[in-house]
């Protein structure tokens, strides 16, 4: 009988967490061995010289790009955690300082289904500042890719390697990005969700932010 009951606590446990957990937590350790490893004084690598990020408009757009995606993606954690009955603020905080590792432990601890309808925070409902967002995305573009170049960049990152991890962290945050949204737009019943789900995996920040701003209320 003892034995029986623990096997229905372990897989009520293991029907809890979304079936990608596996996934999330082996994205965290490999994350966390390549922040670690890059950021080892290596024989060799020249000495950090962090005076010259300011000077790379490459670098500057990228630093800004990925400000203006983990802004939309904390809030749909935010939302989503309320949902589910999560701790947000043990994920969120260390988000806007980390990106990649606690979002990817939020994704791995996450159950897989909503358990409660809490409605959408009024201060996360502002249209207009999600609109301001989308639209600062191609403006910052515009004013500084321009002004750098690929060989910079390239040099920058040369005299800051421990700091190159921000590249693959923006590509990484724009696909961890895609379930938080697909699961807002199910909460939200909104049309043509995979045409959504496309605009931000491929323009990222724009695409999520002209989605906060467009999306309906919820009913």
């Amino acid at each position: 009988m003892v034995l029986l009951n623990t096997k229905r606590f372990i897989l009520r446990g293991v029907r809890r967490y979304s079936p990608f957990r596996s996934a999330y937590i082996l994205l965290f350790l490999a994350c966390l061995v390549l922040v670690v490893g890059l950021n080892l004084p290596w024989p060799g690598l020249p000495p950090q010289d962090p005076s010259v990020l300011l000077r790379d408009p490459w670098f500057i757009w990228g630093f800004t790009y990925f400000g203006l995606l983990i802004v939309p993606v904390a809030a749909l954690m935010i939302e989503d955690a309320q949902q589910r009955q999560m701790r947000w603020a043990l994920y969120v905080v260390p988000y806007f300082f980390l990106g990649i590792l606690p979002l990817s432990l939020y994704m791995a601890r996450r159950p897989a289904e909503d358990r409660v309808a809490v409605p959408t925070p009024q201060w996360l409902t502002r249209r207009w500042f999600w609109a301001l967002l989308a639209l600062m995305v191609p403006l910052v573009s515009l004013v500084l890719l321009p002004q750098g170049s690929w060989q910079q960049l390239l040099e920058t990152m040369r005299r800051n390697l421990g700091l190159s991890f921000m590249w693959l962290d923006i590509a990484l945050n724009h696909m961890v990005a895609l379930p938080l949204a697909q699961a807002d737009m199910q909460r939200r019943n909104v049309n043509a969700q995979t045409l959504w789900l496309l605009a931000i995996a491929v323009s990222g920040p724009l695409g999520l932010c002209a989605y906060m701003a467009a999306r309906p209320e919820r009913g």
